[in-house]
Parts: structure tokens; C-alpha cells; sequence
């Protein structure tokens, strides 16, 4: 265990930010001594996987744990679909690699996400059209109240649009530490996006001739022309959900404003862009002082060097509010905030 750690470089946002205590659990024997500790010194506590989707703030109070849990396995489930068991402390993308170098589609959609597997996890990632939860047959976590590890159903995950128990008081306790993916025996291209239909086709490949592998590397290819590295520029990913109105509350957008993106969902309900909301905002490429709006990608918000967490809260705040005063929606952020 460290003390008065900075966390800098432990989140892709790259905030300026410092732990009271910093310390890695690649094991249970290694994670139950440190949430002892923390109890014993009344610490709060913060878990970390690769900082993909999280603001640090400048003082991060109490112990900050990186998850490190590793493992691999493959086996066969009775149905002929394959399950990959994968530590919490993987990173997501290098688990998508593996698995179509041993020829399992099936997570090539969700390629080139940044995070770990328990990120991947609790936020439920999702991408051209595949929610990581249509791919999982369990999760593994420690009950930090009960004491005792515990295996989870998808069902009792609670899996919705970038949600899952984890986020929830019912899941607060819950540390994963690995998760068992179920890739299909008979694998179907997903590929009902535009943006993945039109470099199919300038590929020359269509849904039904398109390989796993291939698909992976067009959605890496539609990824990289839109989203920043954040090795070259500090950024969480995309940074708020898109919101969900109802349809009457859609009606009444459409007509005031006939370009407004958005996605028809079940039960009367609309699902908008966020990222055309913040545009129309006029919000896409706005700068304050060392945080900004990504100008390829309204949904983005990026370090421009230095920045600290704190900065990133108030221009995500300005954006909400004025999302919410001109369109009647109230923009919800995905990244966890450790302070």
C-alpha cells in the first residue's frame, strides 16, 4: 500500500489527482486484507480497474483498490456454445483478441472499447448493436457485506442500457472478480448500422460473407475515425448515456426540430443522440480552459492537458444544463467519479 499516490496516469481522462492510499488485489486473500484495513482505519474506499470510464477528482479520499484478477479458460457448454471465464483485471479488448485468434465470434462488435473485464461489467458496454449482457453466462463477485463470494445469473445482474446491479444500493457491496462470457456456436454478423454497412461495402464484403475476425477490424476502423486515443488525447469514452423520453416528449422535439436523432425502443418509448443534443447546444468542439468537447465527437469530452476533475464536472454540468433548457432533457453521465 502506498500513500499520497497520484492517479494521473491510472485513468484515460488523466486527470491531476492523488489517493490518500493506492494499493492492487490480484487476489481474494489480497482484496479481503485490504477492505480489512480500510475498515479498521474507517477508509472509504474506491475500486479502479484501467480508469477507462472515470473522472478522479484532485483529492480522492481513502483507499483506492486497482482490481488486478487475471485468468483465461475455455470450455464447452452443453448447448455447443463456448464459455470464456476472464479475470476481472483483463483488459476487455485484449479478451476480444483472444477470442477471435481461436476463431469464437462473437465480441467483435464491442472492439476496441477501453477498460477491464469488471469495468466492461458494471457498466454494461454496448456497441453497434451488441450490449455486452447478450454475451455473458455469469459474473463472480465478492460480497464486501456478507463476506463470501458469490456467483450471478445474467438475471440477477439487472442488465439494462449501461446499467447493471453493480450501480444499484442492492449491488453497492459487490466487487467483481471475473466474468464467463457465452460466444455463440453458430456465429451471425451484426452489421444494422450505417456506419458499419458503408465500409462493408467499400470492402467489397457483405453481412453474409463477412468474417468475425474481419468484422472486428471495420468496427476498430469506424471506432478510430470518430474517438480519440486517449494516449494522445486524455478522454472517458463517450461521457453521457443517450436519454430515453417518451413518445409523445419525442413528438414534440420532432417538431420543433425535424433533424433530432434518435432510436424507436419498446413500450412507447424514444430513445435521442446525446450527441446531437450537446451539437445543437453548440457544444461540439467548445473549449474551457483545459478540458474541452472533442470537436470530431460532441460526445466526448477530452483533457487538453493538465486538467483536473473538478474541470470536467463543471463543463459537464454547463452541457447538462443547457441540453436540459433547451430541449427538456436531462443528460445523465456514464463515468464513475472517484473523490
Amino acid at each position: 500500500m502506498q500513500a499520497h499516490y497520484p492517479l494521473d496516469g491510472l485513468t484515460t481522462l488523466g486527470t491531476q489527482a492523488k489517493a490518500d492510499y493506492f494499493a492492487e488485489a490480484s487476489t481474494l486473500d489480497e482484496l479481503e486484507g485490504l477492505l480489512a484495513e480500510a475498515t479498521a482505519n474507517d477508509w472509504p474506499v474506491h475500486f479502479l480497474g484501467a480508469g477507462a470510464n472515470t473522472i478522479a477528482m484532485s483529492h480522492v479520499k481513502g483507499l483506492v483498490i486497482k482490481i488486478a484478477f487475471k485468468g483465461y479458460e475455455v470450455a464447452a457448454a452443453p448447448n455447443g456454445d463456448v464459455l470464456v471465464k476472464c479475470g476481472a483485471g483483463e483488459i476487455f479488448d485484449d479478451i476480444v483478441r483472444r477470442t477471435l485468434q481461436a476463431g469464437l465470434g462473437g465480441l467483435e462488435n464491442l472492439s476496441a472499447i477501453p477498460g477491464t473485464v469488471g469495468g466492461a461489467v458494471v457498466q454494461n458496454i454496448g456497441a453497434y448493436g451488441v450490449e455486452l449482457a447478450e454475451r455473458l453466462a455469469s459474473i463472480t463477485v465478492y460480497d464486501r457485506a456478507q463476506k463470501v463470494v458469490r456467483v450471478l445469473s445474467v438475471e440477477e445482474c439487472d442488465f439494462r442500457y449501461r446499467h447493471s446491479i453493480m450501480k444499484t444500493e442492492a449491488g453497492q457491496s459487490f466487487v467483481v472478480l471475473s466474468a464467463t462470457l457465452r460466444l455463440p456456436s453458430v456465429w451471425t454478423a451484426v452489421t444494422g448500422y450505417k456506419d458499419l454497412e458503408m465500409e462493408l461495402e467499400a470492402r467489397g464484403l457483405t453481412p453474409s460473407t463477412v468474417t468475425a475476425s474481419e468484422l472486428s477490424e471495420i468496427v476498430r476502423t469506424v471506432r478510430a475515425r470518430k474517438l480519440p486515443d486517449p494516449k494522445v488525447l486524455g478522454n472517458a469514452g463517450s461521457f453521457f448515456t443517450n436519454p430515453i423520453i417518451s413518445k409523445v416528449h419525442w413528438h414534440e422535439l420532432l417538431t420543433d426540430h425535424p433533424s433530432l436523432v434518435y432510436y424507436r425502443l419498446g413500450g412507447g418509448r424514444m430513445k435521442l443522440a446525446a450527441a446531437w443534443l450537446i451539437e445543437a447546444a453548440g457544444y461540439k468542439g467548445h473549449v474551457s480552459g483545459m478540458v474541452g468537447v472533442y470537436d470530431h465527437h460532441a460526445l466526448i469530452l477530452v483533457n487538453r492537458g493538465g486538467a483536473t476533475g473538478e474541470a470536467v464536472l463543471a463543463l459537464a454540468e454547463e452541457i447538462i444544463q443547457a441540453v436540459k433548457k433547451r430541449f427538456g432533457v436531462t443528460l445523465v453521465m456514464e463515468p464513475v467519479i472517484l473523490g
